[in-house]
């Protein structure tokens, strides 16, 4: 673990910036002292103070004491498994896209994914992630939790989207319940992923809906995708134990609610099968709807009125402590040494 402290960490992004996951770790793994090296110059104030210093000597990506790739551009490995050319011996992959779950890697340590689901295991040393909290971000919320008063509304406050399979479905059944009881104030803000009108409105909400993800179904038993080659041997890597599974549910605006103090509702995360490295735990942190009876869970809500100041209390307190940059470098520190001693020859 010294030899981290020493060497540093070399970043190497595939597009001509870093993810929101990498500056996220990144700036967490240098709170923490950890020398940070990049093939890019990056800074992105949206998310962190933390700046990306280009690093183009070769010799320093050897020297360091490994290499995470931070992995954009998804598209020319959909449905496929995909074997990586390490630029080091100690290669992570680090993944945040959407179609995480849709591809497997070979030839580097670990694979640090969002959207994993238990109920659907990919060959390879895959380790979950979660969008988490930014700096940024926490010191918004520090500044103006308190100033607004708070609506007696859940806020919704999606954008149409492709392939929100979750979002639709959740549009025809919960809805039409919440709204008997609770208006849904539905408005959108200013085009931007993060603004003062946006945290307005979650500041000035009681309960904000953070659902998100697409349904996907085992497909090893459709004969025509299996005619193709790389979809096959994709498939081969799956193991899945449910007909139909959600991917993709790793929301922003789980993370969002959470820390600007809202009520959070998204499917049941253990029902569903959601990993994290830390799960939150359904009624205390957050409030999980199981899809099989709607109309239950929305009346126990308006039951467990009284508790809703609990919940979002509690809620961004587990955000916090479990997925500041601070905790997900620490996290990373550990499971990266572990991996690497069992990986590494």
């Amino acid at each position: 673990m010294i030899d981290i402290y020493k060497k540093g960490i070399y970043f190497i992004s595939d597009s001509a910036s870093f993810s929101y996951g990498a500056i996220c770790l990144a700036d967490g793994l240098n709170q923490l002292g950890v020398p940070i090296f990049a093939n890019i110059s990056t800074h992105d104030p949206a998310v962190s103070d933390f700046v990306f210093l280009p690093c183009a000597d070769k010799a320093k990506l050897h020297q360091a004491f490994c290499a995470v790739i931070d992995l954009q551009d998804t598209r020319p490995y959909y449905h496929q498994a995909v074997r990586f050319e390490a630029p080091h011996e100690r290669t992570i992959v680090l993944c945040m896209q959407d179609d995480a779950g849709s591809f497997c890697v070979d030839g580097v340590s670990a694979l640090l994914c969002a959207h994993e689901n238990r109920f659907r295991k990919i060959a390879g040393q895959r380790i979950p992630i979660g969008f988490g909290l930014s700096s940024a971000m926490i010191c918004k919320s520090a500044d103006v939790l308190l100033q607004v008063p708070r609506a007696s509304n859940f806020l919704y406050n999606f954008r149409p989207s492709l392939n929100q399979h979750l979002r639709a479905a959740l549009d025809l059944s919960l809805l039409p319940v919440l709204e008997k009881h609770i208006p849904v104030r539905q408005q959108l803000t200013t085009p931007g992923r993060w603004n003062d009108d946006y945290f307005a409105l979650l500041c000035g909400s009681l309960g904000c809906l953070a659902y998100g993800g697409a349904f996907e179904q085992d497909l090893s038993g459709n004969d025509y995708l299996m005619q193709n080659e790389r979809f096959r041997a994709f498939v081969s890597c799956v193991k899945q134990q449910r007909k139909t599974v959600v991917l993709r549910w790793d929301s922003w605006r789980f993370w969002e609610s959470l820390v600007f103090g809202c009520v959070t509702l998204h499917l049941d995360f253990e029902e569903y099968g959601f990993e994290l490295p830390v799960m939150p735990e359904n009624w205390k942190h957050y409030v999980g709807i199981n899809l099989s009876d709607v109309k239950a869970d929305v009346e126990r809500l308006m039951d467990e009125r009284s508790r809703w100041p609990e919940i979002a209390w509690q809620g961004r307190q587990w955000a916090i402590e479990h997925y500041s940059p601070l905790a997900v470098a620490r996290r990373f520190l550990g499971n990266h040494n572990k991996s690497c001693r069992e990986v590494s020859p």
